[in-house]
């Protein structure tokens, strides 16, 4: 094939060139054609000659004049994202929480962004400018960012494997915008915040709260736990439930007995067992008997006798009993203006999600001198720099010598998790 330099030329303060390529149509046929790309260089100060301009324009040729650049490479990268990427790959291969959060980044953040780029077009500029972009308008976090920048370089990896593109992926150097991080995403509840929930709350919440305070099972965890994961000494983790049953049968259809997307742990680690203390026991033991023959699938469920929703649960229940009124004790909802205006009781602790347990345990634990190693077994976590080649099979007696460490010094009282008194229900 004869090298092709082009035909340059400006118009509207910028450089353009046109030369034949093969162009993949939309029914999938690739055409010799006339096309016509902007370079990236404005026609002002010292490039106002063709020949200042012609590296530039052997550079965007380059591909073209190797005669080894596969024609797909003119797809754009929308189509290729979503009839080839999400479709074969990630939905494919990859856990439906994990194709829920790639289509969600795809479509809220880069989709729009992308305009008629191509695959062989895409530069590290153009995702450079992406991400700065979506800081400044989105207000996204680094981690988020790192999202974002994951999910596109995937893209360009596939597109690679697939031998529609060679040489770097165009992403690997694109930078994370430096952004403000949010003043409190990591919160961790302390002892006497559970101990005061605890007192506001009433059954099956109680419980509820109890199992998150004493596991620190995240929220898809607690909805997946079953009377069979719990044979009155730890509790196995086998799956986790999120979302709902909508979303479940729109993921994959006929995947919605459990109310919601069911998934397993994501890693070994997380499949790991959980001691029990004697007072979680004594509290779940005492849960069963009071769901009677309804005792069998999910621990926390529903009327329906799928999973709890804890959204749910959260507004109807948890906030309303944290925000009484200071003077007359009625929660927000109830409360009417007769006599004083609502204000709430700030010596209750305030909501700040049920990972808040996660990082309270962690942190309750540390403080009472348990080592980093046991509580990272207890949290089930799996830290590539230190501890990616260990696995905990069963629990270890210092497992369960630390977890009584906490619920002694929690100092919960069985007789509460059986009580009938008249605490928010």
């Amino acid at each position: 094939m004869r090298e092709q330099k082009g035909y340059l030329f400006h118009r509207y303060g910028s450089w353009f060139v046109r030369f034949m390529d093969d162009v993949r149509q939309p029914d999938g046929t690739i055409k010799r054609k006339l096309v016509c790309k902007k370079l990236d260089v404005p026609y002002s100060g010292e490039y106002r000659t063709k020949k200042s301009v012609q590296s530039f324009a052997k550079e965007l040729l380059a591909p073209v004049n190797s005669g080894l650049q596969n024609p797909q490479a003119t797809m754009l990268v929308t189509e290729f994202v979503d009839t080839v990427y999400l479709k074969k790959y990630v939905e494919t291969n990859l856990r439906a929480a994990t194709v829920k959060q790639y289509t969600d980044v795809w479509n809220n953040h880069l989709k729009p962004r992308m305009g008629k780029l191509t695959l062989r077009v895409f530069r590290t500029v153009h995702g450079e400018q992406m991400l700065a972009d979506i800081a400044r308008q989105s207000k996204l976090g680094r981690s988020s960012l790192r999202h974002c920048k994951a999910f596109l370089s995937g893209a360009f990896k596939q597109a690679k494997r697939l031998g529609i593109l060679d040489g770097i992926n165009p992403v690997m150097d694109v930078s994370i915008p430096r952004v403000p991080e949010p003043e409190e995403d990591t919160y961790a509840y302390n002892l006497s915040e559970i101990k005061a929930m605890l007192a506001q709350l009433g059954e099956p919440t109680w419980t509820i709260i109890l199992t998150a305070a004493l596991t620190g099972l995240c929220k898809s965890e607690l909805r997946g736990l079953a009377w069979e994961d719990f044979d009155g000494n730890e509790l196995s983790v086998k799956r986790s439930v999120w979302g709902t049953k909508k979303l479940a049968e729109k993921l994959e259809p006929g995947s919605s007995v459990w109310g919601g997307v069911a998934n397993e742990p994501k890693t070994k680690r997380r499949r790991a067992s959980i001691p029990v203390v004697k007072q979680l026991a004594d509290a779940l033991e005492a849960h069963r008997q009071r769901m009677g023959k309804l005792a069998a699938g999910p621990i926390f469920q529903g009327g329906t006798g799928k999973p709890l929703n804890l959204d749910n649960l959260v507004k109807r229940v948890i906030v309303p009993a944290l925000s009484p009124c200071a003077v007359c004790r009625k929660q927000k909802g109830e409360h009417k203006p007769e006599a004083h205006v609502y204000e709430r009781d700030n010596s209750l602790p305030l909501w700040h999600g049920w990972h808040a347990f996660r990082r309270g345990l962690a942190t309750n634990l540390h403080a009472l001198g348990v080592d980093d190693k046991t509580v990272q077994a207890i949290l089930r976590h799996s830290n590539i720099g230190i501890t990616q080649n260990i696995y905990i099979k069963s629990v270890s007696e210092q497992q369960v010598t630390a977890m009584d460490s906490l619920s002694e010094k929690l100092g919960i009282c069985t007789v509460l998790a059986t009580s009938d008194d008249k605490r928010v229900n």
